[in-house]
């Protein structure tokens, strides 16, 4: 994996599409994150919503072999701005539910999704040169 950032902006990060990979890139999200005063709260959904991505692509995009998960942040005014590219298999984000799942029906999976768009703004997916490219937005603010 490895990692590099620019003065106060912007934050890039190759790792490859494996959960123990993925752990490993949050915690070096975090420390970005933390370095420029942003709460603990915010880290925290931004990283469950980083988490649930990159965890989806893992599972899902490379389900069938093995690749690589870049990252970028961007920091612009109040919000982080997140982008993330796979060369795994394409999807189709609309055929997913807006909805959480039925807590009652005890579903182990199923929530990511509704967890990207609820902590999320600006949620756009395209697929582009056999890539996929997921971006979204996150206040920098603090959620009273």
């Amino acid at each position: 994996m490895t990692g590099q950032s620019e003065p106060h902006s912007e934050f890039h990060l190759d790792c490859k599409g494996e959960l123990w990979a993925i752990r490993s890139a949050l915690v070096d999200v975090e420390m970005f994150l933390s370095e420029r005063g942003v709460t603990r709260s915010r880290i925290t959904d931004l990283c469950l919503v980083l988490a649930e991505a990159m965890t989806n692509i893992a599972r899902h995009a490379y389900r069938d072999s093995t690749g690589d998960i870049s990252l970028t942040l961007t920091v612009q005014d109040s919000f982080l701005r997140c982008e993330l590219t796979d060369g795994g298999l394409a999807f189709d984000p609309a055929a997913l539910g807006h909805n959480a799942p039925d807590p009652a029906q005890f579903r182990e999976g199923g929530y990511g999704w509704f967890i990207i768009r609820h902590l999320s703004e600006g949620l756009s997916y395209s697929r582009k040169n056999g890539r996929n490219s997921l971006s979204f937005s996150v206040s920098l603010d603090p959620v009273n």
